[in-house]
């Protein structure tokens, strides 16, 4: 662009350099037929000296050098000084002896470039000489040098700051993504809190949400597997802890017995002693069971209309023996819409509360069923009169294996997961269950079910 551009000037510059000789040598072609008006082609000498008394006046004031050539195309005046030279050979002097225009480039004695221009002088239709100008084009090409230069290094300045310009724009382009790459290193080295700051262009920040949404999920995720390892290892701990103290009430009277040393009232105590623990492992191995039955379940629990408070009167109507043996009553009140869910496994969240309610319960105390519509559907609870619950065992009361009560729960048989399979069979049918202290004493467990909806009841 810019080459072009210096072409386009030196030919514009050329172009008025040649208008500017064209126009003086006309005017010295107009001054010289003025002073020559003689018929003659030829110049005598008294013409030949005005003319060069013209050409030197006017030397001063002209930027270029002008010569009177005759017919024979020979110097007779030149504003440098020096007739008598011919230029007839020249091209443009013959064009202009030819009543022509004449106009060529070429290289001086000083090896300088110069423009030569021809005009014809005429008298009449007769051409009696040439008036020759000439000039060198060094003050142009001087100029064009400078402006060269000037440009070349204003092609350079603005080159510079182009770069420049370009790494700033790069590198604030790019630096949202290079921020991004170094927080999911962060992230794969595993700091999983690493996030990435939305920022940029819009496709940037989009990419910087997608990250960090990822990494939400990628942390949630890990996070459950954290926890589900937690839970098998505590699992297999409780388990263990659990299985250790009937096996070893167990081991102990089977040795005793096999020592053969015993009375046969001590003899019907340790099988007695085998038979109770043997019932706590197979309870144990059936709550674990039931437990992974319904917290593995792939399918759907079967479902059908089941009216709780019946369900509620078969649970104690079940435990009546354990309940008449603890010296508990029990009693039913309420009633509620129907609800849909499996009555069987409904039945057991009432039976498992009723046990822990009735254990805690002292002899002669009553424990209550209390059946009502709530603003979620319908609630079941079940009230003691025990000692309550420890407020810093409230959140953890339907966990797999906890006790309130370590040492009395031992004693009555109770393994810890009556309330866990309670919890895990009311979020199976999409209910919520919480345990509270009573102001005036024992322990509340609510219970609350969606009640079935009124399009469904009509089916």
């Amino acid at each position: 662009m810019s080459a072009y551009f210096l072409h386009e000037l030196e030919s514009f510059a050329l172009r008025k350099l040649e208008e500017r000789l064209h126009t003086q040598a006309r005017l010295t072609a107009a001054l010289v037929s003025e002073i020559a008006l003689a018929d003659d082609a030829r110049f005598d000498a008294s013409e030949t000296a005005a003319i060069q008394r013209a050409l030197d006046d006017a030397a001063p004031y002209a930027a270029s050098r002008m010569r009177v050539l005759d017919a024979d195309g020979v110097v007779i005046a030149d504003s440098g000084g020096a007739p008598g030279t011919s230029y007839a050979e020249r091209p443009e002097v013959r064009e202009a002896l030819e009543g022509g225009y004449g106009a060529a480039t070429r290289v001086t004695e000083r090896g300088r470039v110069a423009l030569y221009v021809a005009v014809p002088i005429k008298r009449g239709d007769e051409v009696v000489g040439v008036s020759y100008a000439s000039s060198t084009t060094f003050s142009i090409m001087s100029l064009l040098s400078d402006y060269r230069t000037r440009l070349a290094l204003v092609v350079a300045a603005f080159a510079a700051l182009t770069f420049a310009l370009a790494e700033l724009l790069s590198r604030w382009l790019s630096q949202p993504l290079r921020d991004l790459a170094t927080v999911a290193s962060r992230f794969a080295g595993g700091d999983h809190s690493a996030r990435a700051v939305p920022r940029g262009s819009v496709e940037t920040r989009a990419l910087a949400q997608a990250f960090n949404a990822m990494a939400d999920e990628v942390e949630r995720a890990i996070g459950e597997l954290k926890e589900e390892e937690r839970r098998k290892s505590r699992f297999v701990s409780d388990v263990s802890h659990e299985l250790r103290t009937p096996l070893t009430a167990i081991r102990g009277a089977a040795e005793t017995l096999l020592d053969g040393d015993v009375s046969e009232e001590d003899e019907r105590q340790f099988l007695a002693s085998i038979v109770r623990e043997a019932d706590r492992l197979t309870r144990l191995a059936n709550d674990l069971l039931t437990l992974q039955r319904i917290e593995g379940a792939t399918g759907e629990l079967p479902l059908g209309r089941v009216p709780l408070r019946e369900v509620a009167e078969r649970a104690v109507e079940a435990l009546q023996p354990l309940t008449e043996a603890r010296g508990v009553r029990v009693v039913v009140t309420g009633d509620a819409p129907i609800v849909l869910g499996d009555a069987d496994r409904l039945q057991q969240v009432v039976a498992n509360l009723l046990d822990n309610a009735t254990r805690v319960t002292p002899e002669g105390g009553t424990v209550e069923v209390r059946i009502a519509a709530s603003d979620e559907g319908v609630s079941l609870q079940v009230l003691d009169e025990g000692p309550g619950i420890p407020k810093e065992a409230l959140p953890h009361l339907f966990e797999r294996f906890f006790r309130a009560q370590v040492s009395r729960d031992r004693s009555t048989g109770g393994a810890g997961l009556g309330l866990a399979i309670v919890a895990a069979i009311v979020r199976a049918h999409a209910g919520t269950v919480e345990a509270a202290n009573r102001p005036e004493g024992g322990s509340v467990f609510t219970v609350r079910l969606p009640a079935l909806s009124l399009d469904r009841r009509e089916r």
